[in-house]
């Protein structure tokens, strides 16, 4: 096979429709399967007595799938993200009002933090458990 230079070089130029009518047509009158811009560049090469490389093959790539969105586990985790934000306003007033930190209220944030982390780590793995995905596993950041 023989060696494919990378083309790196972008050359840009601006027609008039009338001069592209024109290109066209004669890529057309001399049977070209080339884009406007490759028989330009094949008319120059040839022009300047430069080999003119065949038309390259159109190379298919698969579309990129987009994940699919499971509406009700994002609605559920969302509720969940607002019990957090809840809990943390409460949180914070209790602090403010000078009581320090409602031992309750914090353990449910750390429950809703849990769950939280739990049910993306389900959406993103298609429901697999993890072994640390117990209500109990305060202690440890994941």
């Amino acid at each position: 096979m023989a060696d494919i230079e990378s083309r790196s070089i972008i050359v840009s130029y601006r027609v008039t429709p009338a001069e592209a009518a024109h290109l066209d047509a004669a890529g057309q009158a001399l049977n070209q399967p080339r884009q406007r811009a490759d028989f330009c560049r094949a008319a120059a090469l040839h022009a300047a007595k430069v080999r003119v490389p065949e038309v390259p093959k159109a190379i298919r790539r698969p579309g990129r799938r987009k994940p699919t969105l499971d509406i009700e586990l994002l609605a559920k985790i969302l509720a969940q993200v607002s019990a957090v934000a809840t809990n943390v306003d409460q949180l914070g007033e209790g602090i403010r009002a000078g009581g320090g930190l409602p031992a309750p209220a914090l353990s449910r944030l750390t429950t809703d933090v849990i769950q939280i982390r739990n049910a993306v780590r389900a959406a993103l793995d298609g429901g697999a458990r993890h072994a640390d995905d117990q209500e109990g596993d305060h202690g440890r950041e994941g």
